[in-house]
């Protein structure tokens, strides 16, 4: 139902100073912005606002226009001068973005070797909370994003504040012409008990949405308690393109940078965080 996609328009902001060594994070910006919403992809300079970094700065946009030049994509490129990633956050929530409603969706880009860029991440959890955003962050691999074939989405047991918001990512980013032969496959993660009432709550999910995601690209997936969920997300989705799943703000406390290790086999995940629980009713 385009109404209700129209409902939710997606305003991101991805902010990243690793724009020339991957291309993942404006990828994935434009494929988010692509039909409904709206990108601003600003490229990070650390240090102080002086002629050296103004002529850099310069310089990057150039390079980044360049290298958007020939994608049809509706996200603005800029760049930001500040002494450190956490301000570069904190003056970035503030821009007005270009709905003049200001963004409603952060995300950030991080190769799966580079444990520092995610820390620098999690350490601005509690800024992107006061400002109220959806939080994506992706986990970038030599894989890439493979044939742009299969979208996995993985709704696991704390996760039905962030359901909403996978299974809509996953029919944006399939809605763009890269993904055109792309499919979609929902997995959720079960334990004996609840499997009938799990089963209900998705398929409700999926219709109330109204996303062409045909039952048969679901799969209920039987968990011992205490069993790791990664063990089954590594097994059913190590051919992925692209897996989503959720994470909340207790995985952060308790867990840190260690929720996101142990997908070693997946090839590019995005770990999304809903602000809050986006009715699709």
């Amino acid at each position: 139902n385009e109404e209700q996609l129209e409902s939710w328009r997606p305003f991101i902001l991805c902010i990243s100073e690793d724009s020339f060594e991957r291309k993942s994070g404006f990828d994935m910006t434009r494929w988010i912005a692509y039909r409904f919403g709206f990108g601003t992809y600003i490229h990070f300079i650390s240090g102080y606002l002086n002629e050296t970094t103004k002529k850099k700065s310069e310089e990057v946009r150039r390079r980044l226009i360049k290298f958007a030049q020939g994608v049809q994509s509706r996200v603005y490129l800029d760049t930001i001068i500040s002494p450190s990633f956490t301000s570069a956050i904190a003056q970035g929530v503030q821009l007005p973005g270009v709905s003049g409603k200001g963004n409603n969706m952060i995300l950030f880009e991080y190769a799966y070797d580079q444990p520092n860029r995610l820390q620098q991440m999690l350490a601005n959890h509690k800024i992107l909370k006061a400002a109220e955003l959806d939080i994506c962050i992706l986990r970038s691999t030599l894989r890439g994003f493979g044939f742009h074939q299969e979208i996995h989405l993985w709704i696991t047991s704390t996760d039905y504040e962030n359901a909403n918001l996978i299974i809509l990512l996953g029919y944006v980013i399939s809605g763009h012409p890269e993904w055109k032969k792309g499919k979609i496959k929902v997995f959720t993660v079960y334990q004996d008990e609840d499997r009938e009432q799990k089963e209900q709550r998705l398929l409700t999910l999926i219709k109330s949405g109204r996303i062409p995601i045909s039952p048969n690209n679901v799969e209920f997936i039987r968990q011992n308690e205490g069993e790791d969920f990664r063990k089954a997300i590594q097994e059913n989705s190590k051919d992925a393109d692209l897996t989503i799943l959720g994470f909340n703000d207790d995985d952060i406390e308790s867990h840190q940078e260690t929720f996101f290790e142990g997908f070693d086999q997946v090839g590019n995940v995005m770990f999304v965080n809903a602000n809050k629980e986006l009715n699709l009713e």
